[in-house]
């Protein structure tokens, strides 16, 4: 019985040394390729510009959250700029649609945004964001 829970123990913990390779998300070095290359200016709460090409949003192209009870994609083409404000577990991003209009949706401000800059690649989370500024 001893060597059966010697040996449970022994696996699980192979299991779970084995599943600590993602910790640390992508690796610094590089960013998710989207499908389409957008550029853009991100703004932390420092104020640090910072301006990128082929950004996305954990690999994606469109900036995911929630409008009420649903859920709503805006695609990147769409977007002009995206401003962030606090809310708890939640950010709300105030969006200016590239037609003028607005909308107001609530996203999980652990997501990534992901991009290449001249000299690197470049991570940042949506909590610790101001603005991005899509440059068309």
């Amino acid at each position: 019985m001893k060597k059966l829970l010697h040996l449970t123990g022994l696996l699980l913990g192979c299991f779970l040394i084995a599943g600590m390779g993602g910790l640390g998300g992508t690796p610094a070095n590089r960013v998710p390729t989207p499908e389409k290359d957008f550029s853009a200016t991100f703004t932390d709460k420092q104020d640090v510009e910072t301006v990128c090409t082929q950004i996305s949003r954990e690999g994606e192209v469109f900036l995911l959250g929630k409008k009420g009870e649903g859920i709503v994609t805006v695609s990147f083409e769409k977007i002009r700029a995206v401003k962030f404000k606090d809310g708890g577990d939640t950010v709300t991003a105030m969006i200016e649609l590239t037609d003028g209009k607005t909308i107001e949706i609530e996203v999980d401000k652990r997501q990534r945004f992901f991009g290449k800059v001249d000299f690197g690649t470049f991570k940042i989370e949506v909590n610790s964001l101001k603005t991005v500024t899509f440059n068309q």
